[in-house]
């Protein structure tokens, strides 16, 4: 399973980074998993796609939506169907008012299925559940677990033909997106031991006053986060867009978690 980064900046796009994108193409045999939907969504048009997109929202911010409004070239010439999720408030808006007239010229189009924070459901197998965040306007974070692939049968014939064929059985993994948030206690118990952690870290220590003023996470909170929790594997995005600088190079968070990811755009990451 891969895990491709096609936005990692929060806000606004600049030179090197797109807002927040994150396409996992082989999230089930049949389907691809999308997280948030910001400008990085344009880089899927012209690529070949599953026969299924699932499309996991956090918010409704233009950060994460606005490039819902690309599936129109995105799907041009594909036989893909999209089922976008996210909590009440988010679908109303993206498909009342960001596909909407004065907006946009053509209405929303695609299936939709509600999320609510503490359900569990299940797409394509993979069990899911969403946990809510605290942000301005409200924000939701996903944990996803990939059961234990039963082997058995392809075990046996296997076996039948070649004495020393013995596949291992796939084991289960878990996923956990969270971005967008202040990164307060409250939703460490939905995270805790996750394999692979996708964290935002939107500002650097020095800009801990503006991170408190938008509702996102300095180094400091992300690192807090991480030794409570405990990621087998920590990727940081959505970053303040402003600096030129590597973000890992900003503050000490990258001493303290030498392995940490920052993400960069167009990075692809095995799972």
């Amino acid at each position: 399973m891969h895990i491709e980064f096609l936005g990692t900046a929060g806000y606004h796009p600049c030179e090197n980074r797109h807002t927040t994108c994150i396409y996992l193409p082989d999230a089930t045999p049949q389907s691809g998993f999308v997280l948030d939907a910001g400008s990085g969504l344009f880089r899927l048009i012209g690529r070949d796609l599953p026969s299924q997109l699932h499309i996991f929202m956090s918010h409704a911010h233009l950060d994460h939506s606005g490039g819902l409004t690309f599936l129109l070239d995105v799907l041009h010439g594909k036989n893909c169907t999209i089922t976008v999720y996210g909590n009440a408030l988010t679908l109303h808006a993206v498909t009342q008012t960001l596909f909407g007239l004065p907006l946009f010229p053509v209405e929303f189009r695609f299936r939709t299925h509600v999320v609510e924070a503490g359900v569990p459901f299940e797409v394509d197998g993979v069990q899911i559940e969403a946990f809510a965040l605290t942000h301005p306007g409200g924000s939701m974070g996903y944990r996803f677990h990939w059961p234990q692939k039963d082997t058995s049968a392809a075990s046996s014939t296997r076996s039948s033909t070649s004495q020393f064929s013995v596949p291992q059985p796939s084991g289960a993994k878990s996923l956990a997106y969270v971005t967008d948030t202040v990164g307060d206690g409250l939703y460490l118990d939905h995270i805790r031991d996750v394999d692979v952690l996708i964290h935002e870290r939107n500002f650097a220590d020095n800009l801990q006053d503006v991170a408190l003023l938008t509702g996102h996470c300095s180094s400091s909170d992300v690192a807090n986060v991480a030794r409570e929790t405990r990621p087998g594997q920590l990727l940081l995005m959505h970053f303040n867009p402003l600096p030129d600088s590597d973000p890992a190079l900003e503050d000490d968070l990258a001493e303290e978690f030498p392995d940490a990811v920052f993400t960069r755009d167009n990075q692809i990451i095995e799972f």
